[in-house]
């Protein structure tokens, strides 16, 4: 098997997710990565978690998880991989870093934040890109297949808050970052996939 990443990007509600599913619905032995690992999610999340699950085939491997993601591949060994999604692994690593900050300054994740100076927030993104150059590497050293769900950010105004402009800034980095890495890139517009690379 040669190793193949391919991107898909979009809006939410734009059909990515599904169409990602169908560029691996014939393979048997499938690994889908689900990274909304919450502790608690909300009723309108789970809700969203079990509707992705029904429409998942029986045959497939579910993993939830979104530290660590280079070293399972290495460990494993599937048809493929559904990563679903890139910035919900960029969301929880940066909370994560955020509440060891917090706890550190005895404060809360939001104070953790404010607090952030240019070469913090450079720390932060630089241990978040460490991360998924660990896991695109890995795809590709292992020659494994990984389809990689994203959300494309930052087309609409700019954030209000500083919290989410940085979420923003990371998220557009990271995705490019697994773009320049893919072999095949997807925007799914409307539910119309229009292949850009």
């Amino acid at each position: 098997m040669t190793a193949e990443i391919m991107l898909v990007t979009g809006g939410a509600k734009s059909g990515k997710s599904v169409f990602a599913e169908q560029q691996l619905a014939n393979d048997q032995r499938i690994c889908y990565i689900a990274t909304g690992v919450m502790t608690a999610p909300d009723q309108e999340m789970q809700l969203r978690i079990k509707h992705h699950q029904a429409r998942r085939p029986a045959t497939w491997t579910t993993e939830e998880r979104y530290e660590n993601l280079a070293q399972f591949v290495v460990d494993h060994r599937f048809d493929g991989y559904l990563l679903d999604d890139a910035t919900m692994v960029v969301t929880n690593l940066f909370y994560e870093m955020m509440r060891t900050l917090a706890v550190n300054d005895a404060g809360s994740i939001d104070e953790a934040v404010e607090k952030l100076d240019k070469n913090a927030i450079d720390q932060v993104q630089n241990e978040i890109f460490s991360e998924w150059q660990a896991l695109l590497t890995a795809v590709k050293e292992t020659d494994q297949r990984m389809v990689i769900v994203t959300n494309e950010t930052g087309l609409g105004i700019v954030p209000a808050n500083k919290q989410t402009r940085i979420l923003r800034d990371i998220y557009g980095q990271v995705n490019q970052l697994i773009a320049k890495a893919a072999n095949k890139v997807y925007l799914v517009v409307s539910g119309i996939p229009v292949k850009i690379k």
